[in-house]
């Protein structure tokens, strides 16, 4: 899957303009294109990322849990390869170690898929492969415990054991020493009186943060041309990029 973000059409094309105007030798015109994809475009996603809104300053979709930052790892995986041949400089992702179903999966897929958002059917063979391929990484092939939240959610079921006179209710961090992760979930299915699900859809909303609003854009052309001491009395409302 290829990620959409960077500069939009219309931001290339004015960069294009820019660059045929000032007439700029091939290898200087090569190293402004990797200035504005390493101190503008991946400078303006790590900011995007930090203030969690997409490039116009919206704010992205909450987490349906917890409130810890999304999105921390892609930007560290963000970049850049030269093009001379083509005059041109691609961002692109790379790293990060993410896996579905037991098997790797670029972070470019990643980068697409919260880019741009994305409805995904997940099967219960795929949750599987995934507890055992932890298992195995786990030092000495050990089983993870139950969670918090799964004994937190027995306890609010009604889980109680016999204690040899009469059933009992079981402190939380009982439940986590000696009820394994798969042991626990079978439990509040059974509890809750539900089958387990085979498949389910899950809906991941697009939290844009490849790409700069249109102001950005303006002051990080007209920056990086003071940068490379090219147009040193630029200004940044010299340029006409789009309003």
């Amino acid at each position: 899957m290829k990620i959409t973000g960077g500069l939009r059409n219309d931001q290339r094309k004015e960069l294009v303009k820019a660059l045929d105007q000032l007439e700029m030798p091939a290898k200087k015109r090569q190293r402004l294109l990797w200035r504005i994809a390493k101190l503008g475009v991946i400078a303006a996603a790590k900011r995007n990322q930090r203030n969690q809104t997409d490039p116009e300053g919206n704010a992205w979709p909450k987490r349906k849990r917890g409130k810890k930052k999304m999105l921390s790892g892609l930007v560290k995986v963000l970049h850049i390869r030269e093009m001379p041949e083509i005059a041109a400089v691609r961002i692109y992702l790379k790293g990060g170690k993410y896996h579905s179903g037991g098997k790797p999966i670029s972070a470019g897929l990643i980068g697409a898929v919260h880019q741009e958002g994305a409805s995904i059917t997940v099967n219960g063979g795929q949750i599987k492969n995934e507890q055992k391929d932890s298992n195995n990484k786990n030092d000495g092939g050990t089983v993870p415990s139950a969670t918090k939240s799964q004994a937190k959610r027995l306890k609010r079921l009604g889980y109680k054991r016999w204690n040899g006179r009469r059933y009992v209710s079981v402190p939380v961090k009982v439940i986590e020493a000696t009820m394994t992760y798969n042991q626990a979930g079978l439990l509040i299915r059974k509890l809750r009186g539900k089958p387990a699900k085979k498949t389910w859809h899950v809906e991941i909303p697009s939290r844009v943060f490849l790409g700069m609003s249109d102001d950005d854009f303006n002051k990080v052309l007209a920056r990086q041309l003071q940068g490379i001491n090219f147009g040193w009395n630029v200004k940044a409302q010299d340029i006409k990029g789009k309003q």
